[in-house]
């Protein structure tokens, strides 16, 4: 649990008019309970050292209070429609240094060399030292990484193991170039500090992923050789009835010709013809006990030979399909050069903000690259957003909402995307002496516009290799025959291009008819591969939010530059309050939708109880609706769960937190199915972090009913080295093989991260 003091820092200003300014520098938060995450073995972000649980916001109490102190943790919050916003009411302002400006108007008189006079400023433009600013000022997010005006330089490092899957490393890593924030206070009473940085980022982006399943089935494959010749007199014209003729064509199955994988003939010969004259060696020859085909100068008869007539499922070695999964994730590297501007200006009424941020990204692989290039290339020179404010006579009142940062930080970005141009504006109305309690703490609004690129992906089903793999030699399980001439009993008929010819009507004719079937033990092989390919397309949107003292609002539109254009249209609220409820809802809808992008309602509501000073229990559930989400992969039906319905409990003690949650299968239409989850948290130290989760009931196709994970930093500091390692167990169900056994694949991931940089907590003054 963390909890949020409150710093009131003052600095006493004097001016060349005589008028002394009391600035009130106040740093303001809300006592606030946060409980530590449910450890998800879907999705753990061992990067952040800051942890959320499914507990909601408490507030400590009723009233606002200045309360002196050192230390203001930020918070970083992740408010897009899929997870849960906080909103966590601060009021505080930026804070400054006496000996920042001129304290007196004798130092400015002296100096005027040094600080030449501004007829338009009390305090001119100057660059503020980097450790005066307070980082809460300056704190955005850059392509889903928080940035504050301290961070240097950051890099995670993430490589995942296991037997099933072959991934490339994924890298993170951001680096200022160059920062600086500048501050002044006009001769109007117009507080205004100006951020502006430039950073590059170099960041793995999924290109490609391929899973390939191979299905191998033990079977019996059935084989048939058939052998037959006819000779009699000879009645053809040109002939004599004393000769003997061929009465059957001849064709020979070449056996070297058998193709690998299928098993079946590609090649014929032709090796006599009906009415062909039969010599006498060669009748003689084939007169000989058993099939004989002739002689090499004549060959005579039919020798066919089908290795493979079909199969019946399993053989003497196996009674069991076997499965295998491979999946293959490739990246490819985008690096991103980034200019951010962030202008905040106060009156003694109210504050505002504006946000510019440009980026310019290249892939080292990927479509669409000429379009985006001259896209971003375009978006260069847009404007800045510079926020207009009125001054007064009265001095600047820097006690500014905190719900002004908060606003900007909570505007919703589409994930996983890359900005090309953002630009917004924020304003909040500035505290008070008067404010006592947190109804009447003004609400902060921001609004803003952001060009991007987002990912489509693109999938696929194809059919690889299909083949049989021989497991056992080919053996005969039945063989009959019989040969012989007029006086024996054997019986047999050739249709020849509409002629007959039978042992019935033949003179002097000699039969041979042969028949073996065969068989052997084989593995019939299929692949089936499935293919996910990311384009980044352009993104355009539009949102903002009102953010308040115990509820956010946020809407959003927006439109993609997909080769079928989606646009969207949504909304989501959230509220806490001070008793412990928290409550959240959204929808949002999509045209063209996807699977990626398609319409959705959620909500949830919470309760957490406080037991003591150190412990909570928590009670909450939640619902996600997905109403259109594609089922179809080309011309194959493929749905993949999206609606959930959950109910749940956690309790927090001290360095320990256990959860229990269920999922509730089949009553949301698309929905996961039934399954319960536990999991168990401890930390020993602030350094230290070890959880673990079991499900007892998992009816989910795709499955993990176990795992746990290490995260071990060197202090306990955003940027120190830290080194993450987790576990998972994975199953992939098939259903049932021809057989009735149960088919799955099981594997073992193993996932190591290692993060650090520079300063070790860029988000702390």
């Amino acid at each position: 649990m963390n909890y949020l003091d409150r710093e009131t820092t003052e600095a006493v200003i004097s001016t060349s008019s005589k008028q002394n300014y009391k600035l009130v520098i106040s740093l303001t938060s809300l006592s606030m309970v946060w409980s530590s995450p449910a450890f998800s073995q879907s999705h753990f972000d061992l990067s952040d050292t800051y942890y959320q649980e499914t507990g909601l916001a408490e507030s400590s109490g009723h009233e606002v209070e200045f309360i002196s102190t050192t230390d203001l943790e930020v918070l970083t919050q992740d408010l897009t429609p899929e997870s849960s916003p906080l909103s966590t009411t601060v009021i505080w302002s930026v804070s400054t240094d006496s000996q920042d400006f001129a304290s007196v108007d004798s130092e400015v008189e002296s100096l005027p060399n040094e600080r030449p006079i501004d007829p338009n400023y009390i305090i001119p433009p100057q660059v503020a030292p980097d450790e005066k600013v307070h980082p809460a000022t300056t704190t955005l997010p850059l392509n889903e990484t928080p940035i504050s005006h301290l961070t240097e330089w950051q890099l995670s490092v993430l490589k995942a193991f296991a037997t099933t899957t072959n991934s490339d490393i994924f890298f993170n890593g951001t680096l200022k170039l160059q920062g600086q924030v500048i501050e002044s206070l006009s001769r109007d009473n117009v507080y205004t500090l100006d951020q502006r940085g430039t950073y590059f980022q170099l960041r793995s982006f999924p290109l490609e992923k391929t899973v390939t399943t191979t299905i191998t089935e033990p079977q019996t494959m059935q084989g048939l050789e058939i052998q037959m010749s006819l000779t009699g007199a000879c009645v053809f014209p040109d002939t004599s009835p004393d000769q003997q003729c061929n009465y059957m064509p001849g064709l020979t199955i070449d056996r070297n010709s058998l193709d690998p994988e299928y098993f079946v003939p590609t090649r014929v010969f032709q090796t006599a013809q009906v009415g062909d004259v039969v010599q006498p060696e060669t009748l003689a020859f084939m007169q000989l006990p058993g099939f004989q085909g002739g002689t090499p100068t004549q060959p005579l008869g039919v020798d066919f030979y089908f290795p493979n007539i079909g199969g019946v499922p399993g053989n003497s070695q196996s009674q069991r399909t076997h499965f295998q999964r491979q999946e293959e994730i490739d990246y490819t590297l985008a690096g991103t050069f980034s200019r951010v501007r962030q202008v905040v200006r106060a009156n003694d009424r109210e504050a505002v903000l504006g946000r510019t941020v440009r980026g310019f990204t290249l892939f080292l692989d990927g479509e669409n690259r000429w379009l985006n290039t001259a896209l971003q290339a375009a978006a260069q020179f847009l404007p800045d957003v510079v926020p207009d404010l009125e001054g007064s006579a009265n001095p600047a009142n820097t006690n500014i909402n905190r719900n002004l940062f908060l606003a900007a930080n909570n505007v919703r970005f589409p994930s996983s995307s890359l900005t090309i141009y953002s630009a917004g504006i924020g304003r909040a109305e500035s505290l008070t002496p008067n404010i006592t309690n947190l109804n009447e703490v003004p609400k902060a609004s921001y609004h803003s516009l952001w060009l991007g690129l987002s990912p489509v992906i693109d999938r696929s089903f194809t059919t690889g290799r299909i083949f049989y793999q021989q497991t056992s030699p080919q053996g005969s399980i039945l063989n009959a025959g019989a040969e012989g001439g007029a006086d024996t009993n054997v019986q047999l008929m050739a249709a020849v291009n509409q002629d007959l010819y039978s042992t019935a009507n033949l003179q002097n004719f000699y039969a041979q008819v042969y028949l073996s079937f065969l068989q052997q033990d084989v593995n019939f092989i299929r692949e089936s591969i499935y293919r996910e390919s990311s384009r980044y397309y352009p993104h355009l949107s539009f949102t903002g939010n009102w953010t308040g003292s115990q509820d956010i609002f946020r809407y959003y539109a927006g439109i993609i530059a997909s080769e079928e254009t989606k646009l969207y249209v949504g909304a989501d609220y959230t509220r806490n309050t001070i008793n412990g409820w928290s409550f959240r809802g959204g929808v949002i809808g999509y045209i063209n939708p996807d699977r990626d992008y398609y319409s959705q309602i959620w909500g949830s509501v919470g309760k957490q109880v406080r037991l003591s000073r150190n412990a909570n229990l928590n009670f909450f559930s939640s619902f996600n609706y997905a109403l259109d989400r594609e089922t179809r992969i080309g011309d194959v039906v493929s749905i993949s769960p999206a609606s959930e319905l959950t109910i749940g409990t956690r309790l927090n003690w001290g360095m320990m937190s256990m959860g229990l949650t269920n999922y509730f299968g089949d009553i949301l239409p698309n929905s996961y199915e039934n399954r319960l989850l536990a999991d168990f948290t401890i930390r020993p130290t602030n350094t230290l972090m070890l959880s673990a989760y079991f499900a007892p009931i998992d009816q989910n196709t795709t499955r993990s009913l176990y795992g746990a994970s290490l995260v071990w930093q060197l202090s306990n500091q955003y940027n120190s080295p830290t080194l993450s390692l987790n576990w998972q167990n994975q199953q992939y169900h098939y259903g049932k093989d021809v057989f009735g056994n149960q088919a799955f694949v099981n594997d073992n991931v193993f996932t190591v991260l290692f993060r650090f940089g520079s300063p070790a907590n860029p988000f702390s003054p």
